[in-house]
Formats: structure tokens, C-alpha cells, sequence
């Protein structure tokens, strides 16, 4: 069964095993970060999307989220693990990834099309694969 998360309208990133450390995991679902992190947002051209899916493999629950969004800047992932916190339209906050494994994979792909009329520029895909879920901020103190 898959959960659309609709209008994403901000996506941060963060140094992982750097920034993330000293979190609190309060269950599968929610995540305290407890004090101010040095999150960079990523200029995004439309909203982003979130699609999180579940699914039993050896007996274990286990998550994929998908992360998608469209930038206008020149993004590297420079093989760095990142975290990525992103925002819906009501102000709620989500983080994807911690500090330490299974990191989220990033894959920055740039296109070129044929078309005037097609989106050109940069997509940032994050995928996730974890046995925790999309994991929402309780108390984020920006």
C-alpha cells in the first residue's frame, strides 16, 4: 500500500553522520532533533513529492520512501550521506535518513530536452529503504 505525501513545498539537506547525531527516536513514526541543525534548503522549481511504501520481507516490516523534486541550482551529491528534512504546505516536517545505516541514496539527473515545452534542469531523487518509517519531527526548534 502506498501513502502520497502531496505539497512539499521545501526540501532541506544536511550532513548525516556530521550533523544528525544525538536524536531521539521516539517511535517508528516521530523524531525529536532537540536543537538547532544547519539544514540547507534546495531551490526547487514546482512542489516536491513524497512516496512512502511498506512491504514484508523475512518477516519484517520494511519502508521504501521516495523522495522527487526539481531544481533550478547546480546540485553534487558528491557521494556524501545526507539527511533530508522536507516540509509539507501546513507546516509539518519530516525527516529522511539518520545517522547511520541504511543511508538514503541520491541521484541527481539532469535533462535536456527536445521540446521548448518540456522541463528542463535538474531532478534530485532520494530513496530510502529502512525498517523505521517516514519519520515526523516532533519538536524541531527553527
Amino acid at each position: 500500500m502506498a501513502q502520497l505525501l502531496n505539497n512539499i513545498v521545501k526540501v532541506e539537506w544536511i550532513l548525516s553522520p556530521r550533523h544528525m547525531r544525538n536524536l531521539v527516536l521516539l517511535d517508528d513514526h516521530r523524531v525529536a532533533l532537540q536543537y538547532y541543525r544547519p539544514f540547507h534548503v534546495l531551490c526547487m522549481d514546482g512542489l516536491a513529492s513524497c512516496e512512502v511504501s511498506e512491504a514484508i520481507e523475512d518477516g519484517s516490516r520494511v519502508t521504501t520512501i521516495r523522495l522527487t523534486a526539481h531544481t533550478t541550482e547546480d546540485f553534487h551529491v558528491d557521494n556524501r550521506r545526507l539527511c533530508w528534512r522536507i516540509t509539507t504546505v501546513d507546516g509539518r516536517q519530516y525527516l529522511i535518513g539518520l545517522d547511520e545505516q541504511p543511508w538514503p541514496v541520491a541521484t541527481v539527473a539532469d535533462a535536456y530536452p527536445d521540446k521548448a515545452t518540456e522541463r528542463s534542469g535538474k531532478t534530485v531523487t532520494v530513496t530510502w529503504t529502512t525498517r523505521l518509517g517516514l519519520l515526523e519531527i516532533i519538536n524541531d526548534t527553527i
